[in-house]
């Protein structure tokens, strides 16, 4: 039997890795959010003519009655008990990133052959990769999304994020384990492919720009608003912004009820893949009143009954899809017996 000290700390040490300074949330991403907040507050209120004050702030940032809503104790127990399958699955993002990198390089020397890397220009490499990795990253975000919205029993486990009725920057980790699993693995082969293709072109060694250890666009993001998009803020991005770039605004809309904004703006960072494929909701730069949660469904009600319920439910899909599967094969065999 295992020792229960030893899977403990392990446990724990996979918890951590949420806070290290790289990580979404750790403590530099959590002062930059909350500094970009603290700008958002001082610009609005200076705006209207009104008086600066720290526990303004504290109260428009942090209102009890989003705070203490029956919500917001659902998503502080996912995300305490999704902070390990998180840490992990960022493990598996790097792990596949490697593997389909390393797999890649091999096909292509396989068909192609061997070659003298190209030689160019330090910094126009690292521009490259840096701007590459970050689209294949949001295009992956982009298509998963897209699939846990579009296919039913996929949308079952989604639906974990989409029950929240207020948000809060833990919503981020209001999410079944499956879904982050399958999300991370997802982007892991799609950043992987283009290090591969960029590997074979250019030599071992390709990189991006970086800031801790990450994608530096994409810390970019996580530095500034990333966490925000949960949140009661309305910061819209609009214009060519807004077509470019997800602001809070962006993702608030995506949480709607409204069925305008039904399986719209998909992306992570990036509006980009959403307007190429016709999923783009620019928001109007003054708040717009939105009910957030499932219409029509009573939202989840314990962290267990979120990780439970969706397994069930996306077993009655696949069930259902193999009985209309068998069912239209014996159809089909019927159709073709002779009288």
């Amino acid at each position: 039997m295992s020792d229960p000290v030893a899977i403990w700390a392990t446990l724990e040490s996979a918890f951590l890795e949420n806070f290290r300074p790289a990580s979404a949330y750790g403590g530099p991403a959590l002062c930059g959010a909350l500094a970009f907040s603290a700008l958002y507050y001082a610009g609005r209120r200076q705006a209207r003519g009104r008086r600066v004050s720290v526990t303004g702030f504290v109260r428009s940032t942090f209102p009890r009655r989003i705070l203490l809503h029956p919500s917001s104790l659902i998503d502080m127990r996912l995300w305490a008990l999704n902070g390990i399958v998180f840490a992990s699955a960022y493990g598996m993002l790097g792990l596949g990133l490697f593997f389909w990198r390393d797999a890649i390089v091999a096909g292509l020397t396989h068909e192609f052959g061997s070659h003298v890397p190209l030689v160019w220009p330090a910094w126009i490499i690292l521009t490259v990769a840096t701007v590459l990795q970050l689209l294949a990253y949001e295009l992956a975000y982009w298509s998963a999304h897209y699939g846990f919205h579009k296919i039913p029993a996929l949308w079952e486990f989604h639906k974990v994020h989409h029950s929240a009725e207020v948000m809060t920057t833990l919503t981020e980790l209001r999410q079944h384990p499956l879904e982050i699993i399958v999300f991370m693995n997802w982007i892991g082969l799609a950043t992987g492919i283009v290090f591969g293709v960029m590997t074979y072109a250019f030599g071992p060694g390709v990189r991006p720009f970086t800031l801790l250890n990450g994608n530096i666009l994409t810390m970019a993001f996580l530095l500034t608003y990333g966490h925000l998009r949960h949140s009661n803020m309305w910061i819209a991005f609009t214009g060519v912004a807004g077509r470019i770039l997800q602001s809070p605004a962006h993702h608030q809309l995506h949480h709607s009820t409204n069925p305008a904004h039904f399986d719209k703006n998909l992306g992570f960072a990036l509006a980009f893949w959403d307007w190429a494929f016709g999923t783009l909701v620019v928001p109007a730069k003054t708040r717009e009143p939105i009910v957030f949660g499932v219409a029509g469904e009573a939202p989840f009600r314990s962290a267990l009954a979120a990780f439970f319920l969706p397994c069930g439910r996306f077993a009655a899909h696949a069930l259902g899809f193999v009985q209309r599967i068998v069912g239209g094969r014996d159809a089909a065999s019927r159709a073709q017996a002779p009288p």
